[in-house]
């Protein structure tokens, strides 16, 4: 039962009434028939042959929940970034988790499928890491992410070749994995490393997490166990250069131990602000910014020198997608 104070009441009891009004059309609407999944192109038993040269990397394209009305909705944005994505016509896309907001709604992937058909009907080969809001939902969000990303054969880990580079896709939530599966995950990912490193077809390796290591964020913190669990392999690796994560909505750039640490959640989810001056956690932030950035995706493109980075970002209002930031990663040395 909800009550009201006597001052200010009628205001309130208006702002309860709406909330209810909004609840009742969203279940409505849930109840509506739904297409079937759509699925994306993709294999992981084939190696992508090069076309257009490059890969894009996005995260976070989950939607504002209406039980958050006090966060901003990206909805035009979102839209406009995914068409500029497919308009760029990479080789393959990776989403790094976070794809919906309940990951248990069928109405919220159908949301996404309607989102995604540019992509889709482009034919670009599409991968994904699951992330925390896949999980919501007494776990539903596991039967709806397969069932449209159906060359992943169920697999949370995986790696995709892509000419000389390896892509390591990883599932970070620790909390969602039985303590089995997770130390099964975190040796696979060893042993891949270890294997990438002694193969000569492959020049080097990037890992996709959803959880990110380090972070400024002021709505989320470092996560240690990927601190823990995921850091270490990749410093330990030559021939692993960065590790790109998601779940913070801004875009970040660190440098530890040689590896770069990317932080890349713009895909249109309620930006999350970073911590200013002398608030931040990491005062080494190499993506120079605002406390919120504009929405943005990642295309990667091997080069002569190393894998040539562009960020191409989306400012809030914005109607076209434009480079953000430009940055080379050195190949390893031989």
């Amino acid at each position: 039962m909800v009550k009201h104070k006597r001052r200010g009441g009628s205001a309130q009891a208006i702002g309860v009434v709406g909330i209810g009004v909004a609840a009742a059309s969203a279940l409505l609407a849930a109840c509506a028939p739904l297409p079937a999944p759509r699925r994306f192109a993709g294999s992981l038993d084939v190696p992508l042959p090069p076309t257009t040269g490059r890969i894009a990397v996005i995260a976070d394209l989950q939607r504002t929940s209406t039980l958050e009305f006090w966060r901003e909705s990206n909805d035009p944005e979102r839209a406009l970034l995914v068409h500029a994505l497919a308009a760029a016509r990479p080789d393959a896309v990776f989403v790094v988790g976070d794809l919906v907001f309940d990951g248990g709604s069928a109405r919220h992937w159908a949301d996404l499928d309607a989102l995604m058909a540019p992509v889709r009907d482009a034919g670009i080969p599409a991968f994904a890491a699951l992330g925390n809001h896949e999980y919501w939902g007494c776990r539903g969000g596991e039967r709806h992410f397969f069932a449209r990303f159906p060359h992943l054969g169920g697999r949370r880990w995986y790696e995709v070749a892509y000419g000389p580079v390896r892509v390591v896709v990883l599932d970070s939530n620790i909390d969602e994995l039985t303590p089995a599966a997770w130390d099964a995950q975190i040796r696979w990912y060893e042993g891949a490393l270890r294997r990438l490193d002694a193969d000569p077809s492959a020049r080097a390796a990037l890992v996709l997490a959803h959880h990110p290591p380090y972070t400024n964020s002021t709505v989320t913190g470092d996560e240690p166990h990927v601190q823990r669990h995921i850091v270490p392999p990749l410093l330990g690796s030559r021939k692993a250069l960065a590790l790109i994560s998601g779940h913070v909505h801004n875009h970040e750039r660190f440098r530890r131990g040689g590896k770069l640490f990317i932080v890349a959640g713009g895909g249109g989810g309620p930006r999350a602000a970073l911590a200013q001056g002398a608030a931040r956690r990491h005062p080494d932030d190499l993506a120079h910014g605002s406390a919120l950035r504009p929405f943005h995706f990642l295309l990667i493109a091997p080069a002569a020198e190393g894998l040539a980075v562009e960020v191409r970002g989306l400012p809030k209002g914005g109607s076209e997608a434009a480079p953000l930031d430009r940055f080379v990663i050195p190949w390893p040395a031989p």
